[in-house]
């Protein structure tokens, strides 16, 4: 594969002579564009929860595999180029998800600057990167929603459990803030591991480029499923989670209409909660997200030319690339639940990175 042009110039600092120093910047810049444009839907295809977690981790180790070779500004520049193929591969990608990845590269060639406390700087990076792509949801629903929302869901739960399960309920425990922490911390907790793992690339490298030479796998057949064909991706009143939200608010409003003594958010408060985030769903998807996305496409076109050449060679390699996440899948196929996960999370990651 071609080097990925001056702009990505590899850097090597690690200096043993082995496979994995042949691992050069370009090639982690196409995973981590592969990632982020074809990852979250072969995930999405073997049904894989938390899929955000994963994702994020995998940007986590490819930032730091990228810091490990080269400066913060190649960071930089490859962030940019993924940018490029995502908007191109994924053009229907919301805004969020553009900004998270230039995110996620901006923090990591901030802490990356100076490499004398790579490890703490691979830690941050990924306590940072999981914890904030845990909250955006959480900022999304409160700015939808208010912060009736999670008042309501506190009031209902805690009704419904003393109703129903006969559960003497403390008043002074707040379910809302109670699912908002537990949700944090998970990504909090993901965050932690990952940035302690990427922490110890530096010294794995060449025991990684040892263990992942597998066989040829030219003819695998063994497909992953395929994705169905979709054209704009659903706002988020239309995916599950937004159809069981609204339906939640509804049954609340509904309670609440029949026994206001009992909840103490009132009916009314809870329609104009949910005609609240309507219009503002509304607003964004038909006044700003198109003039912000016009805005995006004007410069991710400047910026295309710039690396036409570069974005070909890694769009040219998603093929290939499917074909190993393919056979990673397939070899796990004895594993079960989570140990099957991990081993093809693992596998798949450091087989894209050290099979041609």
């Amino acid at each position: 594969m071609k080097q990925i042009g001056p702009s990505v110039k590899t850097e090597l600092v690690i200096q043993q002579n082995n496979d994995a120093e042949n691992v050069s910047t370009s090639r982690l810049t196409a995973i981590w564009a592969f990632s982020e444009s074809a990852f979250g839907g072969i995930l999405h295809a073997i049904s894989i929860p938390f899929r955000g977690i994963f994702i994020n981790a995998v940007s986590v180790i490819l930032i730091t595999l990228i810091a490990i070779k080269s400066s913060s500004k190649t960071i930089l520049n490859s962030t940019l180029i993924v940018v490029i193929i995502k908007a191109l591969v994924s053009p229907h990608s919301p805004l969020t998800a553009h900004f998270a990845v230039t995110m996620q590269g901006l923090m990591g060639s901030l802490l990356f600057k100076s490499k004398r406390f790579f490890r703490l700087s691979a830690f941050l990076l990924g306590i940072i990167t999981l914890v904030l792509s845990g909250t955006q949801k959480i900022i999304i629903l409160t700015i939808l929603f208010g912060n009736n929302l999670w008042i309501s869901i506190d009031i209902f739960i805690k009704q419904t459990t003393k109703e129903f399960f006969k559960l003497g309920i403390s008043q002074d425990f707040h379910y809302g803030v109670a699912i908002i922490l537990i949700y944090v911390s998970i990504h909090l907790i993901a965050g932690i591991l990952v940035g302690y793992y990427a922490g110890l690339l530096p010294s794995k490298l060449d025991e990684f480029a040892k263990s992942y030479k597998l066989s040829n796998f030219e003819n695998n057949d063994l497909l992953l499923p395929k994705k169905n064909k979709k054209g704009k991706k659903k706002s988020w009143l239309q995916r599950p989670s937004g159809i069981i939200l609204i339906s939640f608010l509804i049954i609340i409003m509904i309670y609440s209409y029949f026994y206001p003594y009992k909840i103490e958010v009132k009916s009314i408060e809870i329609l104009i909660m949910i005609i609240r985030a309507f219009l503002l769903t509304i607003i964004w998807y038909f006044v700003f997200a198109p003039l912000a996305k016009k805005l995006f496409g004007k410069f991710v076109s400047g910026k295309k030319n710039l690396y036409s050449q570069e974005v070909d060679e890694i769009i040219n390699l998603f093929p290939r690339f499917r074909e190993i996440v393919s056979f990673c899948w397939n070899d796990s196929k004895n594993l079960n639940g989570f140990k099957r996960i991990s081993s093809f999370f693992t596998k798949s990651l450091f087989s894209l990175i050290f099979i041609k």
